[in-house]
């Protein structure tokens, strides 16, 4: 008997564990047409208040947004005509440590770290087309048309590898990987030499801060919840400064 509760107990904890490495997402705005597909499933109406999970892949309409808001408070913004999975998330509340992988596959996508981000950089990771973004600090922006990738930087300092060739974007600056090379420069810069459809949807971006700024004051579900040290307050800068780092593959 003993034995028997010993080895349901183990299974026990084993579940509770992996339920609490299992987390994900939470929709906290929405606007226009978005949808999320699982696997092969077809795909479904996502709504406020729907979760959305490691596997997932979200994708906007024309004229459509939406904010999500990971368990371990991480942002993620993706304007109209996006595409984006959740290829691994992980996270455990006690130790505030886990693993993120979010897959731009086009679009425009604003980021902002959480606990994981705060407490292991290294840990958070963002793919934009051929690109492979590591975090540097905790709010950054990217757009990818599927080949082309930009990166401006609104707090910290992240490292962007294109094409062979590494550099380092401080606050306030960004850079542009195209045709093999990487133009950098002050984020206002950058945008002025971006083609018509990666600024279109940093204008997009912009327009989602107020959202953006909301979901930072909501836990997960919804309530108010805990933010991620270093997370911007409500008065953060628009996305047109903001931004990532990448890294190719």
């Amino acid at each position: 008997m003993m034995k028997k509760i010993s080895v349901l107990l183990a299974l026990l904890t084993l579940f509770v564990a992996d339920v609490a490495m299992a987390a994900g997402a939470v929709v906290t705005s929405l606007s226009g047409v978005v949808n999320v597909q699982t696997g092969s499933a077809a795909p479904r109406i996502l709504r406020v208040g729907d979760e959305v999970a490691q596997g997932d892949t979200v994708v906007t309409s024309a004229n459509s947004s939406v904010v999500m808001k990971f368990d371990d408070g991480q942002i993620a913004a993706l304007t109209a005509n996006s595409r984006m999975q959740v290829s691994a998330y992980s996270y455990d509340p006690p130790t505030q440590r886990g693993n993120i992988l979010l897959s731009l596959v086009v679009g425009g996508m604003r980021a902002i770290t959480g606990f994981i981000g705060h407490n292991q950089p290294n840990s958070v990771r963002f793919r934009a087309a051929t690109a492979t973004i590591g975090i540097r600090g905790s709010d950054g922006m990217i757009v990818t048309d599927g080949t082309n990738v930009s990166v401006t930087v609104t707090e910290g300092a992240f490292t962007f590898t294109f094409a062979g060739e590494t550099i380092t974007i401080p606050a306030g600056s960004g850079a542009f990987g195209a045709n093999g090379q990487i133009t950098p420069g002050t984020a206002q810069e950058v945008f002025n030499k971006l083609p018509a459809n990666f600024q279109s949807a940093i204008g997009g971006l912009e327009g989602l801060t107020n959202a953006i700024n909301q979901a930072i004051q909501q836990g997960p579900q919804g309530q108010q919840g805990q933010n991620p040290p270093g997370t911007p307050g409500p008065n953060v800068p628009p996305g047109g400064t903001g931004g990532g780092s990448a890294s190719s593959r």
